[in-house]
């Protein structure tokens, strides 16, 4: 049987003359009358659905080369593009609130390199505490994909600090446990290289894999909360925007009316705001009049009633009667989306101690790093043996403590 795609929905559907409709000269498929009642309504919403889809996406390319994104935690870093901030090294996220629910994509990534990384630790600890199977090799094989693939964003946001001398927290977590996988690794596969300072009784040259992959699956959860966190109050500020409708209904100057979306509403388009819809943009009544709740912008549980040249606002509720209105703001435009905007630059305003704490971390950093030197170099000289091993761990253990 041959198999059709129902434009409304994207359905697989058999052909079924009684959910069926022509349009310039082709039949369409529909898996339900409602589907069907929809596309006769305007079938030219949807017609060419996957020429329009890659119209949008083409559209789309160079708005997103052009968003603006900033640092939640220093709003002056602004770049067009994601990234991260060279400042503290979080995720830089978009300037603007979009109206969509659109997925983070930083957040899916963190999510899976962690599931990964905690995976392999996982079996890295079981391995070291039970003493299931024992060998360097089989602890490098599964420290490298946390460290070197998993850890990969930790390391690039540790080297951005240094190119950019914006030391941070990625750079002291970057060099821990970078030095701890790479002294494992040279003492994994080259231990003849070490002299007699760097080897236990047993003439052992230690590792620590284990340390460096779980720490790193530890910084990688913390991304993830911060994420999701953050992603919540993104969610809250687009529940704002939620308020305004996703559809109006247009008036042509034929006098036709019709559902059209949001977005292809301009200023000086006539709307019908019948009893119990949102008002879809701020406009002004032109006729008719009715009771509106404004109470999302005032406050106030009564609603106040519209006549001609009143003033309307995006989001309110028309309780009663139906009037015609003329659009204009639309967009971002709106009382609302302004609304939005500034609780979101609320949102990433600087308090005053934020400055205090900027200015403590331009010293704490290097300040972690000088500290851990002389840790090396004490440990070295008045350490006990092996004294060269225990000054690498313990320098390691500062910077990353």
């Amino acid at each position: 049987m041959i198999q059709h795609k129902d434009p409304i929905c994207g359905m697989e559907v058999e052909v079924d003359l009684e959910f069926s409709a022509t349009h310039l000269r082709k039949d369409y498929f529909f898996c339900s009358q409602s589907c069907l009642k929809e596309f006769s309504a305007h079938p030219e919403e949807y017609v060419g659905t996957a020429e329009k889809a890659a119209e949008k996406l083409k559209d789309a390319r160079p708005k997103l080369a052009h968003t603006i994104y900033t640092c939640p935690m220093h709003p002056q870093i602004r770049q067009i593009g994601p990234g991260s901030c060279p400042v503290c090294g979080m995720a830089l996220e978009s300037f603007e609130t979009s109206y969509g629910d659109e997925p983070n994509s930083e957040l899916i990534d963190m999510r899976k390199r962690f599931k990964w990384a905690a995976f392999f630790s996982t079996v890295l600890i079981l391995i070291s505490m039970f003493d299931f199977i024992s060998g360097m090799p089989l602890q490098l094989f599964l420290s490298a994909p946390v460290v070197i693939l998993a850890g990969f964003p930790i390391f690039e946001r540790g080297w951005k600090s240094l190119t950019t001398r914006n030391l941070n927290m990625f750079t002291l977590i970057a060099l821990g446990t970078g030095v701890a996988f790479l002294y494992s690794l040279v003492a994994a596969l080259f231990p003849w290289v070490f002299p007699e300072s760097f080897r236990d009784h047993a003439g052992q040259v230690a590792v620590y894999f284990e340390p460096a992959s779980v720490i790193v699956t530890l910084v990688l959860l913390g991304q993830v909360l911060e994420l999701k966190a953050r992603g919540q109050t993104s969610q809250a500020l687009r529940s704002l925007l939620g308020f305004s409708p996703k559809t109006a209904r247009i008036v042509r100057a034929n006098g036709q009316e019709e559902d059209v979306s949001i977005e292809r509403i301009h200023p000086g388009d006539h709307l019908r705001v019948r009893p119990g819809e949102k008002v879809p943009v701020d406009g002004v009544v032109i006729d008719g009049s009715s009771l509106v709740d404004e109470s999302m912008i005032t406050g106030e549980p009564i609603s106040i009633e519209k006549f001609s040249h009143d003033t309307v606002i995006a989001g309110t509720i028309n309780t009663t009667g139906s009037f015609l209105m003329e659009a204009k703001k639309v967009g971002s435009d709106t009382l609302l989306a302004q609304i939005v905007r500034m609780v979101s630059e609320a949102q990433r305003s600087r308090a005053p101690i934020q400055r205090l704490a900027d200015l403590v971390a331009s010293y704490f950093v290097p300040g972690v790093i000088i500290v851990a030197i002389v840790t090396a170099l004490v440990w070295a000289v008045f350490g006990p043996a092996p004294a060269l091993a225990h000054a690498v761990v313990n320098a390691i253990a500062v910077l990353i403590i």
